[in-house]
């Protein structure tokens, strides 16, 4: 496995001194044999990931990963020292990049409900969309990760909701939105994106922009207010025109 680089330096001691022409064709020899490393590397974590999604971390042995790449435990060992430093290396990523979106503030000119809420979906969907097999390991062996990065994954998430669940609420209480459990609605949306990393495809015929742009779209549509009976601005006398509104068709239908 390290015959290349080990062959690099054997060929610098032996000569004692590299002329140009040999510096050049050591620069050829480990760089081979450093592209051949991080193949192996990235085929490590290809493999750990497909066997944590499907045997889950405590299913998985570093034997068995070792296995199925088809390279010794020794050989595995030096790139990575446990299978805990696989899943780290694994989650790191999407779990750091859900809370920086999670703490991070919305811009000025999104304060109205509906483009809060379009803006959070898009979001939320992009991340998972662009990483989902990580995400899948996350939601598989969250009781696993390191405890640093599962309270991150625990905070991030609770942020989540809460940033939706803010989000409906204000639409509701413009008279944007429809009545409803502004959380119960936040859970639905939510898991409408988090699904995707279960059946997203990246080389499928739909880019992970459009599928976000559908998402955000339908989650829209199932909290938004009949354009009808969207309130102008939040007042007494709006929300009173709504119920004479809502009296009079009910007035209709119960008259003989």
């Amino acid at each position: 496995m390290l015959a290349g680089l080990c062959a690099a330096r054997e060929f610098g001691y032996r000569w004692g001194f590299l002329t140009p022409a040999s510096k050049e064709e050591l620069k050829v020899v480990m760089s081979k044999a450093q592209t051949k490393s991080d193949a192996l590397r990235e085929n490590i974590l290809e493999v750990a990931t497909r066997l944590f999604i499907e045997r889950g971390f405590d299913g998985t042995s570093f034997n068995d990963i070792a296995d199925v790449v088809g390279v010794s435990r020794p050989a595995l060992y030096y790139y990575f020292k446990s299978k805990e430093a696989i899943l780290e290396v694994l989650t790191t990523v999407v779990t750091r990049a859900a809370g920086e979106l999670a703490s991070e503030a919305l811009p000025e000119d999104l304060r109205q409900p509906a483009a809060m809420l379009r803006h959070l979906v898009l979001r939320h969907a992009h991340l998972i969309l662009t990483h989902p097999l990580q995400f899948r390991v996350v939601e598989r062996n969250e009781d696993n990760l390191p405890l640093k990065q599962r309270k991150l994954a625990e905070q991030s998430r609770r942020a989540v909701l809460e940033q939706f669940r803010q989000a409906i609420e204000l639409g509701i209480e413009r008279g944007q939105f429809r009545m409803m459990d502004a959380k119960v609605a936040a859970f639905s949306i939510i898991g409408m994106c988090n699904w995707t990393a279960w059946w997203f495809t990246p080389s499928g015929p739909r880019k992970a922009d459009e599928i976000a742009e559908q998402i955000a779209d339908m989650a829209l549509r199932s909290v938004e207010q009949d354009a009808g009976r969207q309130l102008s601005e939040q007042s007494v006398a709006g929300v009173l025109k709504l119920l004479r509104d809502d009296i009079d068709l009910l007035e209709r239908h119960v008259k003989p």
